[in-house]
């Protein structure tokens, strides 16, 4: 190993521990700090430790970009579970805030320093292995048989994907400089116009950010240079499309992540984590502990770990999915192009990233990991393990999927044997690994939480059950395809989706084919076998929701089966190719067949992002879907002001010490209006009365708040109610003046003797 690299290494690794450990731990008022504490702490959390025990396995010449990923898809998971064991070390000598932000930099660093020391008393990245050579023979042997396979990175110029970071960047030409450079413009250009634009009006330069997206697969079909651009680029688009979104105020917005961000702001405030209690999304660790500790470190704000740091991470996710196609699928373009179905998808951005995007980067980052042929079984495992906990600590439902998904995708190998003998290439598909994940998931689920989340799981089930054949839910795939349309633009609209769906559902039923007529493609075709699984679950909800809508479906089943797209149109175009054969024309199918199916792909891809941004529902003057806030602020998904959020937090510390109840206009069976998911983030979920439409008074002594859009009226997706047409504000708020009141909300305190609800 190069020892100028070592000590430059090292040099950067101790002056970012010594920088963290002298601003948050010393508290040393260092010049530049609002800066450099940031970005050193997300460093320090979401790098270093995973990079060093990739370099330790050996992995620190692979590709850039998969370094990249498996040093966040170790760094992650090391995080939280010594977040845990800080909480539980500390608290048994009972300090009062064992996860404080001097005790998680001190932890995080010192393992830093230990992991760094390791490395360097090894002299090399490859001594790690040698000791641990008996490890690697029993994991080679009992769940690793099929570990010693050729490569099957097809049509891929020779070492080229294991050009180390080095010579990647001593290769780049000008003309790759230059590319990188614009492509990193994208997510700039996405916080600048983002940030400066009034959804109140047609933002031109949001048009244009949105048009210049909707091109770039389109351009790189015809780039020719440096393979890297394709990754980052990937990477950046993503990066783009999430922070024009997550942005469009100062405050989070959606629905999950609200919860989400009160159990880490809770977390933050009182300094420990805990298995008790009935909070259910403090088991989604991945989400709440994690932010938690991210603000902790970096000194930024919790909702701007939201906003900033997690759509940073979760654009690794279709940059995993290129490395996944580039492994499993013949063409650079087909590896290019698949991403772009996932990330230019509505359901992909319409929220904010929270668990579920999470945990769709553990998958695909779990998937990446075993399908890549080049790691030996030691490598595989410990970078896998870890990743495939970190798909539990981020979502019930999703860990849980991917446990079916694996069952099935076994048993769907050992039918192929059964029926043809030929012996599946084994890779993802393995006992232990479902066996793991179903074990830690039924561990951890029933175990925390109060075990919330597992009852939830099996209440969805059940609804699923009765449901079956077809649910009456209006969210299921069916129900969203037979929505009444507005305009021809919705109709052009679902037609697009419609086509996705079927361009997937042509891939699949395409490689099941080829698995049938050929014995070479039935050897190699474990990846299509997985992926069947998960193409059941999206048929299957297009008629039943399982808990959740048909836009989440078909998210969780585009991380996996996004290159199908791809695929689904060359099947396309083929199918008509042989049947302009029969037709009389002469040359027909030869003119069919030189379409260029990749190009009209990112055409359509970029048709998809431009309807589904709300780019041409707004240039066109129509109503935008719901989610495009960025568009138009009362398009119906809540969006925040700066009066709101101060008043709620006026709320929270009034009521803190009294325990006096809240109330908010919330005419649904859980909170979810918008006032309700704004005072949730403060106040406990059993202190908040429901203010239902019919209601005219209060049981017991409470706060009102009551903002300006308090709640959509129902059956609409952007109308608010009239709160001063409502019999409760007539009976009970009319004649009181607010204790506390800004531009946008107001509170009002209201005693009850009980007699008046």
């Amino acid at each position: 190993m190069d020892t100028r690299v070592n000590r430059t290494e090292l040099a950067l690794f101790v002056v970012v521990t010594s920088y963290l450990l002298l601003d948050v731990v010393l508290g040393v008022d260092i010049p530049g700090s609002t800066v450099f504490r940031p970005v050193l702490g997300c460093a320090l959390l979401g790098i270093l430790p995973g990079y060093l025990l990739v370099s330790m396995l050996g992995l620190g010449d692979r590709s850039p970009g998969r370094v990249v990923l498996y040093a966040v898809g170790l760094s992650l998971p090391i995080i939280v579970c010594l977040s845990i064991l800080v909480s539980a070390v500390l608290s048994t000598f009972a300090v009062d805030r064992p996860l404080s932000p001097s005790s998680v930099t001190v932890a995080v660093s010192a393992l830093v320093l230990f992991l760094v020391t390791v490395r360097l008393v090894g002299s090399g990245a490859s001594w790690s292995l040698r000791p641990l050579a008996v490890f690697e023979w029993i994991t080679f042997s009992v769940i690793g048989a099929s570990d010693q396979l050729h490569s099957r990175i097809l049509d891929w110029d020779p070492g080229e994907s294991e050009r180390s970071a080095r010579s990647v960047v001593r290769r780049l030409s000008f003309r790759d400089w230059l590319a990188l450079g614009s492509l990193t413009l994208l997510p700039v250009g996405a916080v600048l116009v983002t940030l400066a634009s009034d959804p109140a009006g047609l933002d031109w330069s949001l048009v244009v950010l949105s048009c210049a997206v909707a091109v770039v697969p389109l351009v790189l079909l015809q780039w020719r240079g440096s393979p890297v651009v394709y990754p980052y680029a990937i990477w950046a688009v993503t990066a783009t499309v999430l922070l024009q979104m997550t942005l469009v105020s100062g405050h989070i917005w959606g629905f999950d992540i609200h919860f989400e961000y009160a159990t880490a702001l809770e977390i933050r405030q009182d300094g420990y984590w805990t298995t008790a209690g009935g909070n259910s999304n403090s088991s989604l660790v991945a989400i709440t502990l994690l932010g938690a500790v991210y603000s902790m470190v970096t000194g930024m704000e919790l909702v701007w770990v939201y906003k900033l740091v997690y759509p940073l991470l979760v654009s690794l996710l279709p940059v995993g999915i290129w490395y996944i196609t580039r492994t499993e699928f013949r063409g650079r373009s087909v590896a290019m192009l698949a991403p772009f179905a996932l990330v230019f998808y509505y359901g992909f951005f319409k929220d904010m990233p929270d668990k579920q995007l999470v945990a769709g980067l553990f998958v695909v980052l779990l998937l990446t990991v075993f399908l890549d042929d080049q790691l030996s079984p030691l490598q595989r495992w410990t970078l896998g393990l870890p990743i495939a906990l970190s798909v539990v600590f981020a979502h019930y439902g999703v860990s849980l999927l991917l446990v079916g998904f694996l069952g099935l995708g076994l048993v769907a190998r050992y039918l192929v044997r059964l029926t043809s003998g030929v012996r599946v290439v084994t890779r993802i598909t393995r006992p232990v690994l479902t066996a793991f994940l179903g074990v830690v998931w039924l561990i951890w689920y029933s175990s925390t939480g109060s075990g919330e989340n597992l009852e939830s799981v099996v209440t969805a089930a059940g609804e699923a059950f009765n449901a079956f054949p077809i649910s009456e839910s209006g969210r299921s795939g069916v129900g969203y395809a037979t929505m009444g349309v507005e305009s021809g633009y919705w109709l052009t609209y679902r037609l697009l989706y419609i086509v996705l769906v079927a361009l997937i559902g042509l891939g699949v039923l395409g490689a099941l084919y080829a698995l049938a007529t050929d014995r070479e493609a039935a050897r190699t075709s474990e990846y299509t076998l997985f992926s069947l699984g998960v193409f059941g679950f999206l048929f299957a909800s297009a008629l039943v929701t399982f808990g959740m809508g048909f836009d989440r479906t078909f998210q969780i089943a585009l991380f996996v089966l996004a290159p199908f797209a791809v695929t689904g149109a060359r099947t396309a175009v083929t199918g008509l190719a042989r049947f302009a054969e029969q037709l009389p024309r002469d040359g027909l199918r030869a003119r069919v067949s030189a379409v260029p199916v990749e190009g009209l792909f990112a055409v359509f891809l970029a048709l998809l992002f431009l309807f589904s941004s709300g780019t041409v529902f707004a240039v066109a003057d129509q109503p935008e879907p719901s989610y495009n806030i960025n568009y138009n602020e009362s398009a119906g998904w809540p969006v925040y002001t700066q009066d709101e959020v101060n008043a709620t937090r006026w709320l929270a510390t009034r009521t803190a010490d009294t325990g006096t109840d809240v109330a908010v206009y919330n005419n649904y069976d859980r909170l979810k209006s918008r006032d309700g998911l704004l005072v949730g983030e403060v106040v406990p979920s059993e202190r908040i009365d429901s203010i239902w439409l019919s209601r005219t008074g209060l049981d017991e002594t409470a706060y009102v708040y009551v903002s300006h859009r308090p709640m959509m009226k129902p059956g609409s997706d952007s109308t608010y109610i009239s709160v001063e047409r409502t019999p409760f504000y007539r009976n009970v708020l009319a004649d009181r003046e607010p204790v506390y009141e800004n531009e946008h909300a107001s509170v009002y305190y209201v005693r009850t003797n009980g007699t008046n609800a």
